[in-house]
């Protein structure tokens, strides 16, 4: 899983500073922005969220991180005792084996690797697998600087207008590849038509942050989810057939 390194410049600190003080509100003016979703922006693009609960800025990993920490959560039954039994002191694995109900601690191995656990020797417990990453160092090639006077090679000089029109709409684009609005609000769609039950099975981490963001956003899960399918749609293909809908509203 991919995670995006904070990065503190003099404003970030200087915003971490002010918020253990001040109010989100009035640190954002009194560093001159509109309202606090202009800073908030900001401080998404330098890779932080804001914590409503202890009303201040965190890396924003941490909320993925949080969750993984705890090897228990949302494990079996079996998998929650067995680790909860080496989480106290002098614990022996053959007895705890036994106590689980298996022939001995290699049969407890295996069972926990195969439901996704390893044994940590610095923990002296059971771990959840996580997958490794194949990190390439990524080569940047030389960006061309011209003197004063130089023209441009041809190659570069065709993409000019291209360039231009992607920073005229450099807001778009952020948004595009970070999947981040800049105006902080959350979509909601007033759909027509009866409301039906229908059962999913969903990566279990998506469906934690989603009942994450649902308690931090006041938003329900039902509308993250109608919102989430309509932009998907419109995007992929039902552009007309979802625009109808929402007109027939």
């Amino acid at each position: 899983m991919e995670e995006r390194e904070p990065i503190y410049d003099k404003k970030v600190i200087k915003i971490l500073d002010m918020m253990k003080y001040m109010t989100r509100e009035d640190a954002a003016k009194e560093l001159k922005y509109k309202d606090w979703r202009g800073m908030d922006s900001y401080m998404r693009r330098k890779n932080f969220r804001f914590d409503s609960i202890n009303q201040e800025y965190v890396p924003a990993a941490t909320k993925v991180n949080s969750i993984m920490k705890d090897p228990k959560s949302y494990a079996p039954v079996k998998v929650v005792s067995i680790i909860t039994a080496f989480e106290e002191p002098n614990a022996d694995p053959r007895l705890i084996a036994k106590q689980a109900g298996f022939k001995d601690h290699k049969a407890m191995a295996d069972y926990m690797k195969e439901k996704g656990y390893e044994w940590n020797v610095y923990k002296n417990n059971y771990v959840k697998i996580v997958g490794e990453l194949n990190e390439e160092e990524e080569v940047i090639p030389e960006a061309f600087t011209p003197t004063a006077g130089e023209k441009l090679p041809e190659s570069v000089e065709e993409y000019l207008p291209f360039i231009r029109f992607l920073y005229e709409k450099r807001d778009d684009v952020y948004q595009l590849l970070s999947g981040t609005r800049e105006d902080g609000k959350i979509p909601r769609y007033a759909l027509p038509g009866m409301v039906r039950t229908k059962a999913i099975y969903m990566n279990d981490m998506i469906a934690r942050l989603t009942a994450e963001f649902s308690r931090e956003k006041n938003v329900t899960q039902r509308e993250i989810v109608e919102a989430a399918l309509v932009e998907y749609l419109q995007k992929y293909g039902y552009k007309v057939e979802i625009e109808a809908l929402l007109k027939s509203n």
